[in-house]
This record gives structure tokens, C-alpha cells and sequence, in this order.
């Protein structure tokens, strides 16, 4: 009698596993609803509940007084961003060379750490008079101030991307013959760059709210001083107007932190894709 081969199992076939996360296309489509509805809201509520124009304008002025001075905008924008940008990159530098001094000499830990601390919770608002004093109505005091604002979260974030890796990881590198040169670029700078991409997304706005109060305090140029030339003349329209100029400079900002990740940190968790 000639056996028999048993039939080989079913396989019952695997569901697919459900997304994790929307569409970006779905997220921006809500975001453009819940932007559009607020605006509605504040369009017609606003007259119903009798709001005068000088305490809160409609959108539809808003919108129009931003056509109006769009280029009058641009051009004060764009001195607070060259204030902002080179704080930002000095911030960058100085927080990221700190934060190695830290690392690789720990005795210096217990020297710094407290110090920015103590800075830190310092009111930038109440001694920027005193950088206006000391550098005049120019750029330097805005840069200053963006500077400062702008150092403690990258210092913090630097600081645990370069000392917090496993002592495995570093022994492994070591083992495997990287250089103390290489370790650093391909172990603690490439674990470090998520935090120092994240800090900067914080530090960021920071850096140009220095640059505002910095121009708010003294000088005669920038956004800030074209908000508070409004204020003078109770010109609310035009305020809201420029607030829409910085919000938009900053999501741009913001945004291109993002893409930077997107591009050149696919091997995040954050960033793969489900």
C-alpha cells in the first residue's frame, strides 16, 4: 500500500496591520478645516457681539491690511531674521561646543550646568535695557538676546545626545577600531543630531522673541518695531497682520528643521514610515 503525504497546512492569511497615523494629505485637510471654521467663527461673531474694529478687526481686514503693507512687512521681517539666524547659529555652536566640554571633561559639569542654570532663569526681558545700554540701538543687542534665549535648550538637548549612549555601543566602536575621531562622527554627533534638530525647533521661536523684545526695547527697524509703531497709532490691523508675518516666518522656520530630519534622518522611529 503506497503512503500517503499529508496535505500541507492552511495558512490562514495575515490581515494587514491598520495605519498607525493618517495621511499627511488627511492631517493638512483637517488642519485647513479647523483653521477655516475658526475663521468663520471669528468673521461673524465678532460684528453679532458688537466688538469694535480697533479691539478686535474682522479677517477680512486683517487680510487686507496685510496686502497693503506686505512690503513694508518684508522688509522689516527680514532684518529680524538676520537678528534671529545669527543668534540661532551662535547659539548652536556655542550650546553643541559646551555641551562636548561637558562630555569628554566632567569635572567641568558641576561648573556649567549650575551657571546656564541660573542665567537661564533670568528674565531676559528685564536686562535687555541693560544690552541696549552696553551695545547701542544696533544689531548686536537683538543678537545678543537671540543668543540668549536660544542657548539653554540646545546646550540641555546637546548635552544628552552626546553623553547619554550606552557604554556598550562606545566600547563596540572602540573594539571594532574606530578612531576616537570616528567615534565621535558616527556614534555620539550622529545620536546627538535628533536632540540638537529638537532643540532647535524650540529654540527657534525663542531666538526670535529675543530679537522682538530686543527691538521692542530700543531700535528703528524690524517686526517688532513695526508692532509697536502700530500700537502707537491703534493701528490693531496692521498688529495682527505682522503677528501673521512672524507666525508664518517661524512655521517656515520650523518647517525646514522638519524637512532636514525627513531627508537625512530616515532612520529615526519618528520618521520611518508605518
Amino acid at each position: 500500500m503506497a503512503s500517503q503525504v499529508p496535505d500541507p497546512p492552511v495558512q490562514a492569511p495575515i490581515a494587514a496591520a491598520p495605519s498607525v497615523r493618517p495621511s499627511n494629505l488627511t492631517a493638512s485637510l483637517r488642519s485647513l478645516g479647523a483653521l477655516a471654521t475658526f475663521l468663520l467663527v471669528w468673521q461673524f461673531a465678532v460684528p453679532w457681539l458688537g466688538i469694535p474694529d480697533y479691539v478686535l478687526p474682522l479677517p477680512t481686514v486683517i487680510a487686507h491690511r496685510f496686502a497693503e503693507t506686505f512690503t513694508l512687512q518684508l522688509h522689516h521681517l527680514a532684518i529680524t531674521a538676520v537678528t534671529t539666524l545669527a543668534g540661532l547659529a551662535i547659539a548652536l555652536v556655542v550650546g553643541v561646543l559646551l555641551a562636548l566640554l561637558v562630555v569628554y571633561v566632567a569635572a567641568l559639569k558641576s561648573v556649567i550646568m549650575p551657571f546656564l542654570a541660573a542665567f537661564n532663569s533670568i528674565p531676559k526681558i528685564a536686562i535687555a535695557p541693560l544690552f541696549v545700554i552696553w551695545f547701542g540701538l544696533g544689531a548686536e543687542s537683538k543678537i545678543l538676546l537671540a543668543f540668549l534665549l536660544a542657548l539653554f535648550p540646545i546646550f540641555v538637548n546637546s548635552l544628552t545626545g552626546l553623553g547619554e549612549i550606552e557604554p556598550d555601543i562606545l566600547d563596540l566602536s572602540r573594539l571594532a577600531g574606530g578612531s576616537p575621531y570616528r567615534v565621535f562622527t558616527m556614534v555620539r554627533l550622529m545620536h546627538a543630531t535628533p536632540y540638537i534638530t529638537d532643540a532647535l525647533k524650540v529654540a527657534f521661536p525663542l531666538a526670535l522673541v529675543g530679537s522682538i523684545v530686543g527691538e521692542f526695547i530700543g531700535g528703528n527697524r524690524g517686526i517688532g518695531q513695526l508692532v509697536l509703531a502700530a500700537q502707537f497709532n491703534l493701528d490693531t490691523p496692521l498688529v495682527f497682520a505682522a503677528l501673521v508675518s512672524i507666525t508664518v516666518f517661524t512655521t517656515a522656520g520650523i518647517g525646514l528643521i522638519t524637512l532636514f530630519e525627513r531627508r537625512y534622518l530616515k532612520w529615526r522611529p519618528s520618521q520611518r514610515v508605518r
